[in-house]
């Protein structure tokens, strides 16, 4: 248990100590956010969220881990991604590039480990859905997605932090409390490496603002799906495969949705734009602390839906099914956001 108490601790230490070096590094050499096009903060910010939180990360579980996390085999993947979002962050590399070295990274979870989607368990009420052959084109296709997923919602100050603190949080419990308490440790040294990133992010330090940067939301991305394809593909499976889908709802909502807005006006569904939900709330007149807010609440509701179902034993095809309902009320709720408002405000009396 000491050991465990000191892993979790050690990694906000280690993340803390990592900040405070990369701080005055990441100036001299450029590793920095310049505002330009998209970009509207305020000053050059430096981009070491994402390689304090991994470093500091590293050093723990490379001290304090149980072989049972197999930490080595993590760190090596995920350090490869953290390299890739730090040189995009540094280079801006093609989207090519990117997705072949996270394709390069899924073939490693999937042979180093054989770590990848085996079933969707009891999916439509007719036995269990095995996938065979099919899983391990399925498992590449969610670590890309996810890794992507999460890259796309560090967009505000805070909210891939908050996000992935959703899933994190819902994960460790799920593990804890249903057969995989080991397991646990590593979404919950996450939490605690994150937590001074999100406390310079949002400012609560004076003077020493960061960036998570590429490299910090594709390690969050591939932290998140590692651990949902742990605690829903073992023998000792904590929660069920369509829970998962809740636990990562507005990610994963908002990605798809942006992309079939892209690919439906003919461009290309990794361009860049702001028609994400942050964007849209900050256009709708809220600022950055109350949008984080918002967005947060909104994961914070779909997670709970995901625990009372798993909780209660919800059928799979049910709860797959709300979340469909949900997913396609998202969809026409962005699609026509700003013809619900131009109603809204013809109906509401003006202000005198």
């Amino acid at each position: 248990m000491t050991s465990q108490l000191l892993l979790i601790l050690s990694a906000f230490g280690f993340c803390l100590l990592a900040i405070l070096l990369f701080y005055p590094l990441s100036q001299r050499i450029g590793l920095v956010d310049i505002p330009k096009g998209r970009k509207q903060h305020q000053g050059a910010i430096p981009l070491i969220g994402g390689l304090s939180v991994f470093s500091g990360l590293a050093v723990a579980l490379a001290i304090f881990a149980p072989e049972a996390l197999s930490p080595a085999y993590y760190l090596a993947l995920a350090g490869s991604i953290v390299i890739l979002g730090a040189f995009d962050d540094y280079l801006d590399l093609s989207v090519k590039l990117r997705l072949a070295i996270q394709l390069a990274v899924g073939l490693g979870m999937v042979y180093a480990l054989d770590l990848h989607l085996a079933s969707l368990g009891n999916l439509f009420g007719l036995g269990e859905v095995t996938l065979g052959v099919l899983g391990i084109p399925i498992t590449l296709i969610a670590v890309i997605a996810a890794i992507n997923a999460f890259n796309m919602t560090d967009g505000i100050d805070g909210l891939a932090g908050m996000l992935s603190l959703v899933s994190f949080v819902s994960i460790a419990g799920f593990m804890l409390l249903w057969g995989q308490p080991e397991q646990a440790l590593l979404p919950m040294t996450l939490i605690c490496a994150l937590l001074p990133y999100l406390a310079f992010n949002l400012h609560l330090v004076p003077g020493k603002k960061i960036f998570m940067g590429d490299a910090g939301s594709m390690l969050i991305g591939l932290s998140v799906i590692w651990l949902l394809i742990i605690g829903t593909q073992s023998e000792t499976a904590s929660f069920r495969p369509v829970t998962a889908l809740w636990l990562i709802a507005i990610p994963l909502m908002d990605m798809v949705a942006i992309m079939l807005r892209r690919i439906l006006k003919g461009q290309s569904p990794f361009q860049a734009d702001r028609e994400h939900l942050h964007h849209i709330s900050l256009r709708l007149g809220l600022d950055s602390r109350e949008s984080l807010t918002l967005i947060t609440a909104l994961a914070c509701i779909f997670a709970c839906i995901g625990v009372i179902g798993e909780y209660l034993m919800i059928p799979d095809i049910l709860m797959l099914l709300l979340f469909v309902l949900v997913f396609a009320g998202y969809i026409l709720l962005l699609q026509n956001i700003w013809r619900i408002l131009s109603h809204l405000r013809r109906r509401l009396p003006r202000r005198r």
